[in-house]
C-alpha cells in the first residue's frame, strides 16, 4: 500500500512537471503558438533542445526518488563545457545505485544541456562524490537536478 502511495505521488508529481515544461506560454497547445515566441526570450530558436544532449539511462530496477541525498555544488550556466561536482549521502537502509542528473535549461524549461552520473553500490550512510560535465548551448539560465535510487 505505501509503495503504492508513493508511485502515485511520483507518477503526479512528475504529470506536473512535464507538463509545465510543455506548454510554450502563450496558452495554444504546442505547435500552434505565435512563430515568434523563442525568440521573444532572447533564445535562438536552432540551439533550443539541442539534438546531441546526452541519453540518460533508465535504472533497470528503480525505487524512487532521493533529492535529499544530493548536495549539488556550485553550477555555471554559460555557454560551452561545463562542470558541477556533487556528494550523494545515502539515507537508504540498503545498498543501492544512484542516479543523479542535471539539465541546463533556460527560464522557460528549454534544455540547453544534460549530463549524468550513476554511482554504484552506495552504502546506507556513506558519501560518494562526483562530477557531471556537459555542453551548453546559448541561453541557460539554471541548472536543474534530479535523484533517482535503485539497481543500474
Amino acid at each position: 500500500m505505501k509503495k503504492a502511495i508513493s508511485l502515485a505521488l511520483a507518477a503526479g508529481v512528475m504529470t506536473v512537471a512535464l507538463t509545465g515544461c510543455t506548454d510554450d506560454g502563450d496558452g495554444a497547445p504546442d505547435g500552434e503558438g505565435s512563430a515568434t515566441a523563442g525568440a521573444t526570450e532572447g533564445v535562438d530558436p536552432a540551439n533550443v533542445s539541442p539534438s546531441d544532449l546526452p541519453d540518460i539511462p533508465a535504472l533497470k530496477k528503480e525505487r524512487g526518488g532521493a533529492i535529499k541525498d544530493l548536495e549539488l555544488g556550485e553550477c555555471a550556466t554559460d555557454k560551452g563545457d561545463q562542470e558541477v561536482s556533487g556528494t550523494i549521502t545515502s539515507s537508504l537502509k540498503k545498498r543501492a545505485d544512484y542516479l543523479v542528473t542535471v539539465s541546463w535549461t533556460t527560464s522557460s524549461g528549454d534544455v540547453m544541456g544534460r549530463g549524468f552520473a550513476v554511482l554504484k553500490g552506495v552504502a546506507p550512510g556513506a558519501s560518494e562524490e562526483f562530477t557531471i560535465e556537459a555542453k551548453v548551448a546559448d541561453g541557460a539560465t539554471q541548472c536543474v537536478s534530479g535523484v533517482v535510487y535503485g539497481k543500474a
